[in-house]
């Protein structure tokens, strides 16, 4: 399972801080909204799969690997979703999961880097 930053994804950190991103050239980043995304490790096939990686059991141990690896941050869209685009020159302030956040997390992506195509973007 994909763990870079162009998977549907939340940022997160042990205290409490939010992501700024601003793209100023080239393909911007996505949002996805939190009804619309599906935590990877829930969907029954990919738990299986990481499961079998992991060699052990479905317990707290599992859950550590899942955290370690950042397999718990990744999402897939479900049927239907429409992503947004965050668009150029606008600077968005995007909640992080942190301990005793008040508001879930900003569900988001980057594009997929293409050879040849430069992209300048600010993230904070």
């Amino acid at each position: 399972m994909p763990t870079d930053v162009t998977s549907f994804h939340v940022d997160s950190a042990p205290v409490e801080v939010d992501t700024w991103l601003c793209t100023y050239l080239g393909a911007c980043s996505e949002g996805l909204a939190n009804e619309d995304a599906l935590l990877k490790v829930a969907i029954t096939e990919i738990r299986a799969q990481l499961l079998m990686e992991y060699g052990g059991a479905d317990d707290e141990g599992f859950a550590e690997f899942l955290h370690e690896h950042s397999y718990d941050s990744h999402y897939a869209p479900r049927p239907g979703a429409q992503p947004y685009a965050f668009g150029r020159f606008a600077l968005w302030r995007i909640a992080t999961r942190w301990p005793g956040s008040p508001v879930p997390p900003c569900v988001h992506r980057a594009p997929v880097n293409r050879p040849g195509e430069p992209r300048l973007l600010l993230i904070s």
